[in-house]
């Protein structure tokens, strides 16, 4: 039985014991059975709403997945292509992290673009160097000779 149905059955008792409207009691009863009305018809307002922002919370959810598999590709998990390390991360295709000593902006490099050895921030023009100090792909000198062969 629902909250609405359950305060009009209430409504309904209340009613059929024909208690006198003047007096003290009954007022209170009625008061008490207007409240519940009320919170009822709150709570009913809220779950519609809920309901509603469910519904669209999975629309959105859908089209991210479209546009992620748009963006990253359809690779399953993620493993299944990638050289795994899990003491230092190192896969194929890994991006790096570097900030702009000059205005703070966060870029995202490649293997690639760190093997260029220097970029031009995108955000204000800074000249960038990178120097990582490895001979190619070492892992043992970089991470510590973990065995992944990079």
């Amino acid at each position: 039985m629902e909250l609405l149905e359950k305060v009009a059955y209430l409504k309904g008792l209340m009613a059929g014991m024909e208690l006198d409207p003047e007096k003290k009691e009954t007022k209170l009863f009625n008061a008490i059975l207007d409240t519940l009305d009320d919170i009822a018809n709150a709570v009913a307002d809220i779950e519609e709403e809920t309901d509603e922002m469910s519904d669209v919370i999975d629309v959105l959810d859908e089209d991210l997945g479209s546009l992620e598999e748009t963006v990253y590709g359809d690779d399953g998990d993620g493993d299944e292509d990638e050289d795994d390390c899990e003491e230092c991360g190192c896969e194929d295709g890994e991006l790096y992290e570097v900030t702009c000593p000059t205005c703070g902006n966060t870029l995202y490099l490649d293997e690639e673009m760190l093997d260029e050895g220097e970029m031009s921030c995108p955000n204000c023009g800074q000249e960038l160097e990178f120097d990582l100090g490895l001979d190619g792909n070492d892992c043992a000198q970089e991470h510590g000779g973990c065995g992944c062969e990079k």
